[in-house]
């Protein structure tokens, strides 16, 4: 190798490495400075992400052919997973006795009901279109102020539970009602013993099983990822298995995958500055 070419290889490899460096940079600042709202997972699970190696993903997995079953919906210009409901088999028939038709006379934004196994939630869902002021998180289900409010989802999601995840909130009342009982996922005996949630929308029965509960930040978890993307999805969803907090519990038989439709299900906590998170993956539809 002449002068000039030995000089040349360094300077490219010099510049690559600066490259890397700036690219590395900006991740972590991205990381660290998400807006304030609802949800990010804990600094350690962070960590776990930023330190994984390549090697940490999947052989055969490949966001292209991911991306290309990407749809389009039309009529709330979102995009989603194609197949929904039609990839499932049916289960039997959807369960009755929910109280979702009255409910939805009751109130016109009610549009789903959420059971959760063994324990007291048991409540119509109401769509919210404001994100910033949700109405429905201080007002009952006839319109009046309510410290309890309604389980709700809001803008950031549609209304059919075909996102790959979907957002639902509840309030953490001292009575013990709304999503006060997802608290009893913090115990690894109550959580490695009960795994459903149930919602049930007007023609059919989703049946879900709960993947992770932890306590993690109060950011916003749809403004610092972009869970359409197969890539984001995937890393967010990887950082999670990697959490290295012991209070956290993970059933890791059911992490998700892009294709899968999660619901993540939030309340307050004891520190104003934290929120309880429990995440669910769809397993059946019945209908």
């Amino acid at each position: 190798m002449n002068k000039g070419t030995k000089w040349a290889v360094i300077a490219i490899g010099t510049a690559l490495a600066v490259i890397a460096a700036l690219v590395a940079a900006i991740l972590l600042i991205r990381a660290k400075s998400e807006p304030d709202g609802i949800g990010k997972l804990p600094e350690d699970a962070l960590t776990a992400a930023q330190s994984a190696e390549t090697e940490d993903v999947p052989a055969d997995f490949d966001p292209e052919a991911i991306a290309a079953t990407i749809v389009m919906d039309t009529e709330s210009g979102s995009e989603r997973p194609s197949g929904w409901y039609g990839r499932f088999e049916s289960a039997g028939p959807a369960s009755d006795g929910t109280g979702l038709e009255d409910a939805k006379k009751a109130c016109p934004d009610v549009y789903a009901w959420i059971r959760i196994q063994g324990t007291d939630i048991d409540y119509p869902i109401a769509y919210c279109e404001d994100a910033v002021e949700p109405f429905y998180f201080t007002h009952d289900i006839n319109g009046e102020p309510s410290e309890n409010g309604m389980i709700i989802t809001d803008s950031q999601n549609g209304k059919d539970f075909s996102d790959p995840l979907t957002l639902i909130y509840g309030h953490c009342p001292d009575d013990g009602t709304m999503f006060a009982p997802l608290h009893s996922f913090r115990d690894a005996d109550f959580f490695a013993t009960h795994e459903n949630v149930s919602i049930r929308v007007d023609d059919a029965e989703l049946v879900y099983r709960i993947y992770a509960c932890f306590v993690g930040s109060n950011e916003n978890m749809m403004l610092a990822n972009d869970f359409r993307d197969p890539v984001s999805f995937m890393e967010y969803f990887e950082s999670m298995s990697k959490m290295r907090d012991l209070s956290a519990n993970i059933r890791k038989d059911a992490e998700p995958s892009f294709d899968d439709h999660v619901i993540a299900l939030i309340t307050h906590c004891e520190d104003e500055s934290k929120r309880l998170f429990v995440y669910a993956v769809l397993e059946e539809v019945k209908y």
